[in-house]
């Protein structure tokens, strides 16, 4: 299994399958790289795909935050990737957090890199504010917010080192009933979300999280509780391809923010699943192969050239 060295010297995982042109796949909270394998194995003979697992996740668990901004370390992992690989303009992919980075990527290091870029249900501003009212979980934001806030409260004085199961009883389920709520609003599917309630039982999500990592997991929500991750603006200076997939039943992220994003990108597809709520790939797994492959096929602009269609898939 591929390794590579972040600037911490942490050591992290990744998926590197197929042959041609590349394409970076970024995957959502409680995943990990392998979600891709199912979507993007019919395209490998002719496509090239690198799939990173963030901190915590996957084959990079156990590996913590060198900082205080999730987001901001998963940027600067993402960079160290593809500095080491070299790769050639490749597309991107970004799924949930996964597009949060890429969207964190562009406003660190800029997309000038890449060649087109598909991202997958997420708000380009997460807090709402007097000119923005589709930041997470929609009207709920104040309140999810506090949540959020009442939940890092709960286990600020931990040692981060304590194993889950040493954590008190009530600490532990607090933990479990927090993220089962959030992965239950993630999902616009009712029998789909009845399944998930079903199969964690009292620790609904206790089937994507690995308990022991719970404070990588809780530097993720404290970052989106205090960043600024207000994209807008450093969208503005986005020059590829930009497509945005967003479910029109998504309680996490409002589907009207998501298309606002062509007020800030010029380049813009906006691509609406209809029946389905945050987790795209998940709940139309068909239509979302089919839109991959669309996005895969798509011409780019190279510098200075106008766009051209690549070889068909």
């Amino acid at each position: 299994m591929p390794y590579f060295q972040a600037r911490d010297g942490a050591r992290l995982h990744y998926l590197d399958i197929g042959r041609g042109p590349a394409c970076v796949m970024l995957h959502a909270f409680g995943m990990r790289a392998a979600m891709w394998l199912p979507f993007v194995l019919p395209f490998a003979a002719r496509r090239r795909f690198v799939m990173l697992d963030f901190r915590g996740f996957g084959g990079s668990r156990g590996l913590r935050h060198s900082g205080n901004d999730a987001l901001r370390q998963n940027a600067d992992d993402l960079h160290d990737l593809l500095q080491q690989l070299k790769l050639d303009r490749p597309r991107m992919v970004g799924f949930s957090i996964g597009a949060a980075c890429g969207l964190e990527y562009q406003r660190r290091y800029g997309f000038d890199q890449l060649s087109a870029y598909l991202h997958i249900d997420q708000t380009p501003c997460i807090a709402n504010g007097g000119d923005w009212s589709w930041g997470l979980m929609g009207v709920q934001n104040e309140q999810a917010f506090a949540n959020a806030r009442e939940l890092l409260a709960a286990f600020d004085p931990i040692d981060r080192d304590t194993l889950f199961h040493e954590l008190p009883p009530a600490l532990q389920q607090q933990f479990w009933d927090w993220f089962g709520e959030f992965f239950g609003s993630c999902i616009g599917h009712p029998v789909l979300k009845r399944v998930f309630r079903l199969a964690g039982g009292r620790r609904p999500g206790s089937h994507l999280l690995r308990a022991d990592d719970w404070p990588i997991y809780l530097d993720c929500v404290r970052s989106f509780t205090v960043q600024d991750y207000d994209f807008r603006e450093s969208l503005r200076r986005v020059r590829i391809p930009f497509w945005v997939l967003l479910g029109r039943n998504s309680a996490v992220f409002p589907p009207e923010g998501q298309r606002r994003i062509a007020d800030y990108v010029s380049d813009t597809r906006v691509i609406e699943f209809r029946h389905c709520g945050h987790i795209v790939p998940v709940e139309a797994p068909a239509r979302f192969l089919y839109t991959l492959g669309r996005f895969l096929a798509a011409p780019v602009a190279r510098p200075g050239c106008a766009s051209q269609p690549e070889p068909a898939l």
